[in-house]
């Protein structure tokens, strides 16, 4: 299809190239390779078969001398990366993501990098990227125990407060120091609201909760490839200040909406208004349990504080 301009406003010409890259991003790409016919003897087990891979053994006939290119598979191996193509997942990941994670949710898993892999591996590197910039993991929190405290306030009260705010500092600690695990246990939450807010959709039809895990472990994975682009950039505007993780995690917020829209829009085909209404009600449901659940704990510590000072 050719786009015919003539004639057209500036408008028109920008939403006719739109529609037509949204069709060829939506078209399914092919990845295989057409299958060989070539006769062989496998090296391994010696049985002749047609094609590439032994059907008694499973033995790849196609590669014959060790190359730089086997040594160089066998060591992005060690990380994970030498068995399926991650470059090009993270690549579709921004030009055609809601496709590919339907492509993926339709059974083309092999064409695509696994996602809990890819999740891990991308919080490693955005630890390691951190760490070689001077950014601070853990947020400067002000935990300072005791402060506020009246004179006559017993021992143990205080005692109990000092113990409450060192767990809570090894807590907040653990889950800026840990991405990848925080991103699963959000995903264990988000993806009963994608099931309820995205079900019966025009594009996918009804979504299960373990697809939509796949799906949010996808869009955790295009979050920590925006923070590891834009963190040199936060580090040079915050060279005299103190940079850390929770900050840049503010600072990527907008952008990381605008990536959910745009995931949700192509993979379930709602109207783009649709589509900001329901992700906006995905947030502000995801926003209600967070502040119900620290109401929870606050009341909690408030009744142990006042049963540690009726002792």
């Amino acid at each position: 299809m050719t786009m015919d301009f003539k004639n057209t406003t500036p408008v028109k010409k920008v939403r006719q190239w739109l529609h037509e890259t949204a069709k060829k991003q939506e078209q399914q790409p092919v990845y295989s390779r057409q299958k060989s016919t070539a006769v062989r003897t496998c090296a391994f087990c010696g049985e002749t078969f047609e094609g590439r891979y032994c059907p008694q053994c499973g033995t790849d006939n196609e590669r014959t001398a060790l190359t730089f290119r086997n040594a160089l598979q066998n060591v992005l191996d060690v990380w994970g990366l030498g068995n399926r193509p991650m470059w090009r997942t993270i690549k579709e990941l921004f030009w055609r993501p809601g496709y590919m994670m339907r492509d993926y949710l339709r059974g083309r898993q092999m064409a695509y990098f696994p996602p809990v892999k890819m999740l891990f591996l991308l919080a490693m590197f955005l630890l390691l990227e951190a760490n070689l910039l001077g950014i601070s993991i853990s947020p400067d929190v002000n935990l300072e125990m005791g402060e506020g405290a009246r004179e006559d306030t017993p021992a143990m009260v205080l005692q109990a407060q000092k113990d409450i705010m060192a767990l809570s500092r090894s807590f907040v600690d653990w889950v800026f120091s840990h991405p990848a695990q925080m991103s699963i246990i959000e995903c264990l939450v988000i993806i009963f609201l994608i099931a309820r807010f995205f079900r019966n959709s025009p594009g996918f039809g009804s979504i299960t909760r373990t697809e939509s895990f796949f799906v949010q472990i996808y869009y955790e994975c295009q979050v920590f490839c925006v923070m590891i682009l834009a963190m040199p950039l936060y580090a040079l505007a915050n060279s005299k200040g103190q940079a850390n993780i929770a900050n840049l995690v503010s600072t990527v917020t907008p952008v990381t909406i605008l990536i959910y829209i745009c995931d949700f829009r192509q993979l379930f085909r709602f109207s783009l208004w649709q589509t900001i209404w329901r992700v906006a009600k995905l947030y502000l449901t995801l926003y209600a349990l967070i502040l119900i659940l620290a109401l929870l704990i606050g009341i909690g510590i408030g009744f142990f504080l006042m049963s540690v000072a009726n002792q």
